[in-house]
């Protein structure tokens, strides 16, 4: 199967968003939704699956470009679960993402699982103006419950005014030697990698710019990592989905 979908929006002058295209094909389909009370301004958007899948052989590809000013959040209604196909072969998905200046975007979405048997493999480029923000959460499970895992590599790749910021490569599961070994993820089959590109921080120096204090979770896998420009990464393992996501939410972020 192959798909494509985009998503483009646009500042009003009263400062709210505008989604100027919406368009997508199963399983890529994208719904607006009301946006949360303490988010004004900002459009909100589903990624709807329209089908099961991404199955191997899939070829996926999502656009997403935010004019000046624009402030877009995207989520899912559940997660994504990639199955093997009938034959070999891997499933792609590919993400091209533009941010104008003043323009923020959140990528929030719920878990993307390997099952077993799956190979999968998602590329992210993006694109940033000097003054634009991007919060990107994404968050991997090997595996539905009481199963093996599957197999799937992330790369993301952010660039900053025109110049790399962050080349970013996870490959996890059986397809990749030695990545469930406790070198890499141990005993945990679920990971997280989260990256904040905030222009505000540009005078800030690194070891200032975030700080994850623990809450409940006496879990404390995870890490902070300062980037060459106003940006972090955060890394998290945990044993399963539900763990990460106590991980995630549990941990308060302050900036400086």
């Amino acid at each position: 199967m192959k798909a494509t979908a985009r998503l483009a929006a646009e500042a009003r002058p009263d400062g709210t968003t505008r989604l100027t295209t919406l368009a997508g094909q199963a399983p890529l389909l994208l719904r607006q939704t009301l946006a949360d009370g303490e988010a004004p301004g900002v459009a909100q958007v589903y990624l709807v699956a329209g089908a099961a899948g991404p199955v191997g052989g899939d070829e996926l590809h999502l656009g997403v470009h935010l004019g000046p000013g624009a402030k877009v959040r995207v989520r899912s209604v559940a997660a994504t679960v990639a199955l093997p196909g009938l034959r070999p072969g891997e499933s792609t998905l590919n993400i091209s993402v533009s941010v104008d200046s003043g323009a923020e975007l959140v990528w929030d979405p719920e878990p993307f699982i390997a099952a077993r048997g799956a190979r999968h493999r998602t590329t992210v480029r993006v694109e940033l103006a000097a003054d634009a923000h991007l919060t990107w959460h994404e968050q991997t499970l090997l595996g539905r419950h009481a199963e093996e895992p599957g197999s799937v590599a992330t790369r993301l790749c952010v660039r900053r005014a025109g110049r790399p910021l962050l080349d970013h490569t996870v490959a996890l599961g059986p397809q990749h030697p030695g990545s469930l070994g406790p070198a890499v993820t141990g005993a945990d089959r679920a990971s997280s990698t989260t990256v904040i590109v905030d222009p505000a921080w540009e005078l800030v120096p690194p070891a200032d710019r975030l700080t994850l204090e623990p809450r409940d979770d006496a879990h404390r896998a995870v890490a902070v990592f300062p980037l060459d420009g106003p940006a972090v990464v955060i890394s998290a393992l945990s044993g399963d989905g539900l763990g990460l996501e106590r991980l995630h939410r549990g941990y308060a972020v302050e900036s400086a």
